[in-house]
């Protein structure tokens, strides 16, 4: 047993837009489109515990294209490459639902655009990341380069007399006070700088709300996927602002001693967390105290 806390869960928790609707999208599929093997390629989302649930309904995951038949693909919230998107809709029998979010399908063609008028692109984000495969796939490969941080913007974007001309973007899920550190960084190139924000407007809303959070609580407790990008985002951004900053993925993860002398504990929670895996930790932590 702990004393009795208070505890907040942030109002960004949970669910985006775009997972919403990509979750939404799935659920709906198994009605439309009755009879059919429904697949989804990749992880429909970063959250193990939604994409098991999906699969009570029939709609399983597969890793590679090959691994499909005939009946219905449900592409990712993430994306897909731009030449895996074009052999889908060549497959006779096969019907595509694209669940990829609005916010990733502009930046891929932001990318797409840039490199068509000769842009070199650079795409801030992490290089194993399927979005940000998805994103390389629509530009030049001689002119597009993923970085992460600073240190790796090419010296010569600085340094060589011909003019650039460069157009940054990033990963949606992505930091937003790491994209500003870059853009600073990159304001004294010699040449042409354009500047395109894609980080989701959810994802920096979430982060600023975590960090108030973490200000005020003694302990955050941060739900979702181990896989998830925007949740290791948000446990990493908390973790600089108060050490007893915890991930979990369930309410089962949850250890007693990290609250056992708390008064405060905060919760936030990645995009791809369902509120059903919040309201469980929320539970949890009422037995407890």
């Amino acid at each position: 047993m702990v004393k009795k806390m208070q505890v907040e869960i942030a109002k960004t928790a949970g669910f985006c837009f775009g997972v919403k609707r990509a979750v939404n999208l799935a659920n709906k599929a198994p009605d439309k489109y009755p009879g059919l093997q429904i697949r989804t390629l990749g992880p429909i989302i970063h959250n193990p515990q939604v994409v098991n649930q999906l699969a009570t309904l029939g709609i399983k995951q597969v890793g590679d294209i090959n691994e499909l038949g005939q009946g219905v693909v449900i592409i990712r919230s993430h994306g897909i490459t731009k030449q895996l998107a074009q052999e889908l809709e060549q497959r006779p029998n096969l019907t595509v639902i694209d669940a990829t979010c609005p916010f990733v399908r502009r930046a891929q063609e932001i990318v797409e655009e840039m490199s068509e008028t000769g842009y070199q692109v650079l795409i801030l984000g992490e290089l194993d990341h399927p979005e940000v495969a998805g994103l390389i796939s629509y530009g030049d490969p001689q002119r597009t380069l993923v970085i992460s941080k600073p240190a790796d913007i090419p010296a010569e974007f600085f340094t060589k007399r011909k003019t650039s001309r460069i157009a940054l973007l990033a990963q949606t899920t992505l930091s937003q006070q790491l994209y500003n550190k870059i853009v600073l960084s990159l304001l004294t190139i010699k040449g042409e700088l354009r500047c395109f924000n894609t980080i989701c407007t959810a994802t920096s809303d979430r982060q600023s709300e975590a960090l108030e959070l973490a200000k005020k609580c003694d302990c955050m407790l941060i739900i979702g996927g181990r896989n998830s990008a925007n949740t290791n985002r948000l446990h990493e951004l908390c973790e600089e602002r108060q050490p007893a900053s915890y991930h979990i993925e369930t309410a089962e993860d949850l250890q007693t001693e990290w609250i056992a002398d708390k008064k405060t504990v905060g919760i936030s929670a990645g995009a791809s967390t369902p509120r059903w895996l919040i309201d469980e930790v929320l539970k949890r932590l009422q037995d407890l105290s």
